[in-house]
């Protein structure tokens, strides 16, 4: 059994098609006043409120909050589900509401047939009354029946009503109770039907609260008093004999080993009606695309387009049978995104919304010739449901916002579509435009699909190929697997992908299993449950130290975990060490035995498994020095919780602080908590971010640390609180109970956060941005710093920054007559912003940005009044670096080489001559092409390192080959072939290209 609308994957495909006109013009034998379908949904919550003493639930968000088992809300039962489960109290005892759904992938994924009959849809509407614990089936029946007929005055005549006639496989007998109930109210025993579990017994899952249920079906059509010839066809997909209403007695459960039915200790009604089947049958209309749901939506589409008006045509011979099509999916689909957008959905962050989104803007363009289409119809949405779902009305801007950004990324994608791919477009008209934009690997992965030469089936180690390699998902391969016909083995990728994605974890997770059994046998089942780990947040701020005291903890070993491929793992009875998790990096620190304070061992890392704490130790431990069932001491480290803390809360503050700066849609991608900083990657909508944004964010979280706002946390239920008002992130599941609500200040920062935090941001001491990646259109990744090493990194950027600005002054004021100063000064600076101090000391990304930009201008200038003198400037540079850098202070260089940029060419053996004495690496960029070239002496090579392997870490950034010059050994010299680079990208993979290439040579060379 599933809810009414969910019910459409299940129609026979020869039934698609619009109801005849025949069965539309004799679905009333009177004519009927038409009613709005605000009127319709209006008058069911009035019934159920008004005569029933129900509450009216308000429809939950499209996103599941807490249910990592569905991708979007399907039905009117998914915010209860918990309930059913026994996980949290009801509500109230009776409730009603309205339930916004998407159905997209997944079990009832009918994306592909939506636009092409009157009643698939990718966003519906279903109404839906519920008891918990309170009435059950006859009073349900009572009410269905009542208000079918008295309230909507609906023919008696033409329902047919079904109950399960039982399953001897699960062990249930019928439910004649059911049956009797329909006939004491009226219905004709040959109306009352019976069906087995397939179609009458819900499941919410494979085990779980189960029951039969009862469904009510109409005729439409004019042949209604056939009972004989017409009760044949309910349950077979008539498109003129539908489901209307399914209601659900929830009495059984099933077990999760056996599978075995109960009873339940309470039992629970739930009901859902597809709104938009019962206004088409209401508003006497042949489909749902009729009704005044959809109708304004193509009254707009027309109005922009210029295109014929929409005429409902079905059948695929008619000539406006592709542009109904289009109208249906383009409306269908511009309902689907606007109720997800409202409900604070991100494309970014769901690859399914964001293929609707992109189908929308290609079929837009495409059959309407308006790129803009979309932006114009979601405010009909609003003006149609905004009333009943007002946070469509409160989200209007931000959506519209969201949706421009990303026809601005569809059309750059569009832009850089390969020949080949247009080529693919033209010789194959079933893909969609949009389908190769997102899956890029298309071309690829159809020329190894076409080279399988007469196979039928795809196994699972090919169709995980096709996701890895290409990024081909699960939809886009059916598609193709339709037209190539060929049979998918989706149960063999499924357990395919599962291995590899569990990998060393499920062998961990089996051997632990396996270790605690057989620790059971030495302790009492009580000490061999999961790990206690509540005390990972008992740990106090030591003013006088700046650091985070965690107590230590004595406990005992209830298991040793030996792996070959992981090493020693230890589970204790309780643990206070913060395990990974929430982004957050897990503590360190040490084990040693209460006994024998000298038996102890480092903690390398800590994770979870199955609810137990493994600290992971080193090997040391599995020599036999410690057993399951000693007391033992665990101790973390407390310098490196401390940076942990101050990171995590830095993070919520830059969070906070990005969307307050910026004012744009936006969410979190991903973040990175750790010692040495953070890292923070969201998807910002419509907005440029470059250093005085970065300036404006980092100046907000240094106020709020200066103000020492207080940080306070409490563990709450979802319910408890108003979640408009907590930063979460889209499409992460979060529990419903025990969730940890992070709120900074009055009002700076709220989150659910599991980390650890500081009690007040003035304990952060300061915060620096180092740096701002940009991954794609839209995506920025942040790097930042709290603490000391941020104080330390402004008090630098103040000195540098002064040192710039001195500079300028320098050379505005006089005329440059000294160029080999001017230049060395240039160069010491630049390399400070690049690399950073001889300290290890970054900067702040704004003022770094700002100092590189005057230097560069600066060189400009130089480079015209050195014209004449060019060819002399690599040996006043290299020469410079000679007196600056002698070989007992610095074994090795790596240099940027300054002049090259003013030059036309550069010979990188005259600058690498100057150091025969040590290992030197130079790299040079003229007309955005980027050469490098290194040298070791012999003495200085060894297995790990020579001129090759250490220019390959060059070569790596800038994704350029070395080889060596011909006829020369490749570990003395070695030459990186040259490459063109942007502009704008040139100074982040020169950073990162000099700082490898040092601390690759800091490592390996010694004096």
């Amino acid at each position: 059994m599933i809810h009414p609308l969910l019910r459409a994957s299940r129609r026979l495909r020869s039934f698609r098609g619009a109801w005849s006109s025949s069965s539309a013009s004799a679905r009333h034998s009177a004519p009927v006043p038409e009613v709005s379908s605000a009127e319709i949904r209006r008058r069911f919550l009035d019934f159920f409120v008004r005569d029933h003493g129900h509450r009216v639930v308000r429809s939950s968000p499209v996103v599941p909050f807490s249910d990592p088992t569905i991708a979007f809300v399907n039905a009117g039962m998914n915010q209860f589900k918990s309930v059913f489960l026994g996980e949290r109290e009801a509500p109230c005892r009776r409730a009603v509401n309205s339930q916004k759904c998407v159905r997209v992938g997944g079990k009832h994924n009918d994306i592909g047939v939506v636009g092409t009959d009157g009643y698939h849809h990718t966003f519906f509407e279903m109404l839906g009354n519920w008891s918990f614990g309170d009435y059950f089936k006859r009073e349900a029946c009572e009410m269905a029946l009542s208000l079918l007929k008295d309230v909507y005055r609906i023919d008696a005549r033409r329902m047919y009503v079904t109950y399960f006639g039982g399953d001897a496989a699960m062990g249930l007998p019928a439910d004649l109770e059911c049956r009797e109930i329909w006939a004491s109210l009226g219905i004709p025993e040959e109306r009352i039907l019976p069906f087995g579990a397939r179609d009458n017994f819900w499941e919410m899952g494979s085990s779980g609260p189960c029951g039969p249920c009862t469904e009510i079906h109409i005729d439409h059509s004019d042949q209604f008093g056939n009972v004989a010839e017409r009760s044949r066809y309910v349950n077979a997909g008539l498109p003129d004999l539908t489901e209307v209403w399914n209601v659900v007695f929830i009495q059984y459960n099933r077990g999760l080993g056996d599978g075995r039915i109960t009873d339940l200790p309470q039992r629970h009604v739930d009901t859902g009606l597809g709104l938009e089947r019962l206004v088409a049958h209401l508003q006497q209309k042949n489909s749902n695309y009729d009704t005044d749901l959809f109708v304004p939506l193509f009254e707009r589409m027309e109005q922009i387009s210029r295109k014929d008006k929409y005429q409902g045509v079905f059948d695929a011979r008619h000539r406006n049978y592709e542009l109904d099509t289009a109208y249906r999916i383009v409306a269908d689909h511009t309902r689907m995104i606007t109720a997800c957008l409202s409900d604070g959905m991100f494309p970014s962050q769901s690859h399914k919304l964001r293929r609707i989104l992109r189908r929308t803007l290609s079929l837009s363009e495409r059959t309407f010739g308006s790129p803009h289409l979309l932006r114009e119809l979601v405010p009909v949405v609003v003006e149609i449901l905004g009333e009943t779902y007002p946070e469509m009305d409160k989200k209007l801007t931000e959506s519209l916002a969201i949706i421009r950004h990303e026809e601005e990324c569809y059309r750059q994608l569009r832009s850089a579509l390969t020949s080949e791919s247009r080529d693919l477009l033209k010789r194959n008209p079933w893909i969609d435009e949009s389908e190769l934009i997102d899956h890029p690997g298309l071309p690829h992965a159809l020329k190894e699909i076409r080279k399988l030469n007469g196979a039928n089936k795809l196994d699972g180690t090919f169709i995980h190929k096709m996701y890895d390699t290409y990024g081909l998902d699960e939809d886009l391969l059916e598609k193709i697997a339709n037209f190539e016909r060929l049979e998918l083995d989706l149960a063999g990728y499924e357990t395919f992908s599962k291995q590899l994605k569990q990998g060393a974890k499920l062998e961990l997770a089996n051997q632990l299993q396996q270790s605690l059994g057989r620790s059971r046998e030495l302790l009492s089942s009580t000490q061999a449950g999961p790990t206690r780990n509540v005390y990972k947040y008992n740990y106090v701020y030591n003013g006088d130290k700046q650091t985070y005291d965690v107590p230590q903890l004595k406990t005992k070993i209830t298991s040793i975990v030996k792996s070959a491929t992981s090493g020693c793992h230890v589970i204790t009875e309780a643990s206070n060490f913060y395990f990974e998790a929430g982004g957050q990096q897990s503590d360190t620190g040490r084990i040693w035995l209460a006994a024998d304070p000298a038996v102890q061992f480092e903690v390398k890392s800590v994770g979870e498994c199955q609810g137990y704490v493994i600290h992971s130790v080193e090997d040391g431990a599995a020599t036999g020095l410690i057993s399951v069932g000693d007391e033992v001491v665990l101790a973390v480290d407390a310098a490196r919780r401390t940076s942990n803390i101050i990171h995590h809360t830095a993070t919520h503050l830059l969070n906070a602080a990005t969307r307050k700066v910026l004012g744009v849609p936006m969410c979190q991608r991903s973040s990175v908590v750790g010692d040495k900083g953070l890292r923070l990657e969201l998807a910002v909508c419509g907005a440029k971010v470059g250093p005085d944004e970065v300036d404006a964010i980092e100046t907000i979280v240094r106020q709020s640390i200066r103000q020492n706002e207080p940080v306070r946390i409490r563990v709450c239920n979802a319910s408890d609180v108003d979640l408009n008002k907590v930063t979460t992130i889209p499409g992460e599941i979060y529990p419903e109970r025990g969730l940890r609500l992070v709120d900074i200040g009055a009002s700076t920062s709220t989150e659910f956060c599991c980390g650890t935090h500081a009690q007040q941001t003035a304990e952060l001491q300061d915060f620096c941005i180092t740096n701002l990646a940009q991954s794609k259109p839209g995506c920025f990744t942040f790097h930042a710093i709290a603490g000391e090493p941020a104080v330390k990194a402004h008090q630098l950027s103040a000195q540098i920054g002064n040192d710039v600005r001195q500079l300028k002054h320098d050379m505005d004021q006089q005329t440059i007559s000294d160029v080999p100063n001017m230049d060395a000064r240039m160069q010491r600076l630049k390399n400070v912003l690049l690399v950073g101090s001889e300290n290890n000391i970054t900067l702040p990304f704004a003022e770094r940005q700002r100092c590189l930009d005057i230097i560069n201008d600066l060189f400009k200038r130089l480079k015209d009044h050195t014209r004449e003198s060019l060819r002399e400037l690599i040996d006043i540079e290299m020469k410079n670096l000679q007196q600056e850098r002698p070989l007992s202070a610095h074994p090795f260089l790596v240099h940027f080489l300054e002049s090259s940029i003013i030059m036309e060419e550069v010979q990188l053996s005259k600058a690498t001559r100057y150091f025969p004495d040590r290992p030197v690496l130079v790299i040079s960029i003229t007309d955005d092409l980027v050469k490098a070239r290194a040298c070791v002496p012999a003495a200085f090579q060894t297995t790990q390192f020579d001129a090759q392997q250490w220019l390959k870490l060059v070569g790596g950034v800038f994704k350029a080959g070395v080889a060596a010059p011909k006829g020369q050994n490749a570990a003395e010299v070695c030459n990186m072939k040259s490459r063109k680079v942007k502009t704008s990208q040139f100074e982040t993979l020169l950073e990162q290209a000099l700082r490898e290439a040092s601390d690759y040579a800091r490592e390996h060379v010694k004096i």
